[in-house]
């Protein structure tokens, strides 16, 4: 299912005005990616890198905070410098711990659930100017006429008591400065740990204790119909905010900026700001983390969450790590074009009313592309049996193999098409 994006304006007098972004060719409702502006929205790049993930789910028994002063995750650092560690204090084992099942009133979610939810407020260094109030996606960011600093809100869900804070990507990144705000007002100075586009999930750290973490719950447990409470700082400035909910849908299917993701479909009340909150279940636990709704004049009370059982090992690869291990890297620069068949074949020009596919820009060297023996000016067409109509199905498709697999590739050069084989690459950081 494909969804079109949104954005609000909101004006220095707290007036809010919408404008629909141009469609593509759908009529469903408009998706708005819980996003908050950032100086990276100038321009449209001409081709990006390619890389593409798989992240395995932990499965997990449903979780009641009984102690919620305990952390359900431990940094890296906290280990025994042995090498060995009570299986209670380490990243794999407390991320599948969880208390007895139970059911709470929203009173008391709330009262568990919201010492572990935090304001988020960042700044981006920038050469463009947005507007005063610009918001895009579902933060909530100031331009201000001239300034070449960009501000933006979001929340976000304490997991550890040593400060380690899970949010959405498109709350910090590009961020020049991250403050975050605790329940108590306090405010920490944040630095980014590990971000994963992909999933628009990042970690980052504060460096505190004695905090109150989530307790991560079971989202695969989650049934329609069940109580949900949506925890966070809508507006940037409304922090703490909770509203009452319940799961309206499970596993759907949605496509945001151009990625496609599984998601927990809730009415909890959101705003722009609420980006990278937590969403509760009846027993306090934390089972989504608040990324996207619907807006439309004929839309109402349609969010979405993260479930929080895809988020569980990416959190502990962004911590261990500082990227999520094991996905799949091809190694190009890529653009999409069209091509218009001639008679007897393809003639390889480019032009409307033909095969979309996608042209290589550069190959990166010492990449699988460059391995295989991908030139630019390739075009392929096809990954398997899958065929490549875009950059962002190349994305999809690639996202069906972990590092190390094979794949053969469908290309077009000089107007003669072949398959190349691929041994595909991990992604990291430093490619």
């Amino acid at each position: 299912m494909e969804y079109n994006h949104w954005y609000d304006e909101y004006q220095q007098n707290g007036s809010q005005q919408q404008a629909q972004k141009p469609h593509r060719g759908v009529s469903i409702p408009a998706l708005i990616a819980c996003m908050l502006i950032t100086a990276l929205l100038g321009g449209a790049l001409g081709g990006f890198l390619v890389h593409a993930s798989i992240g395995d789910v932990e499965n997990q028994a449903a979780a009641l905070p009984e102690a919620t002063g305990q952390p359900v995750l431990t940094a890296p650092e906290a280990v025994e410098k042995d090498g060995t560690a009570a299986v209670q204090n380490s990243v794999s084992s407390l991320l599948t711990q969880g208390a007895a099942g139970g059911s709470f009133t929203r009173a008391q979610i709330v009262e568990v659930g919201a010492p572990s939810v935090v304001g988020i407020d960042v700044e981006f260094t920038s050469q463009s100017n947005y507007g005063s109030g610009f918001d895009y996606f579902f933060g909530y960011g100031n331009g201000g006429s001239g300034s070449q600093v960009q501000t933006g809100s979001g929340s976000g869900v304490i997991i550890t008591a040593d400060g380690y804070i899970v949010t959405c990507n498109h709350v910090v990144e590009g961020a020049s400065k991250i403050t975050v705000i605790l329940s108590d007002e306090t405010s920490h100075e944040a630095k980014i740990v590990g971000t994963d586009s992909r999933n628009d999930l990042a970690v980052i750290k504060i460096e505190a204790s004695g905090l109150t973490p989530a307790t991560l719950g079971d989202s695969d447990m989650l049934t329609v119909g069940e109580d949900v409470v949506a925890i966070g700082n809508p507006l940037g400035e409304l922090r703490g905010t909770s509203t009452g909910g319940m799961v309206s849908a499970l596993g759907r299917q949605v496509t945001v900026e151009g990625t496609e993701m599984t998601l927990i479909q809730h009415d909890a009340a959101v705003s722009p700001g609420s980006s990278g909150g937590g969403l509760f279940n009846s027993s306090g636990s934390l089972i989504g983390i608040v990324n996207a709704k619907a807006s439309s004049n004929n839309a109402e009370g349609i969010g979405f969450a993260i479930p929080v059982n895809s988020v569980k090992q990416i959190i502990s690869d962004l911590i261990e790590h500082g990227y999520v291990k094991g996905r799949a890297y091809l190694g190009i620069l890529s653009q999409n074009v069209t091509l218009r068949a001639e008679q007897g074949g393809w003639g390889g020009y480019f032009g409307h009313g033909g095969t979309s596919c996608v042209q290589v820009g550069q190959v990166v060297a010492g990449s699988a592309a460059e391995a295989a023996g991908i030139q630019a000016g390739d075009l392929i067409l096809a990954v398997g049996e899958e065929q490549i109509t875009s950059t962002d199905a190349l994305s999809k498709a690639i996202g069906a193999y972990n590092a190390g697999d094979q794949a053969t590739l469908t290309i077009q050069r000089n107007g003669q098409q072949m398959q190349v084989d691929v041994t595909f690459g991990e992604y990291t950081p430093e490619n």
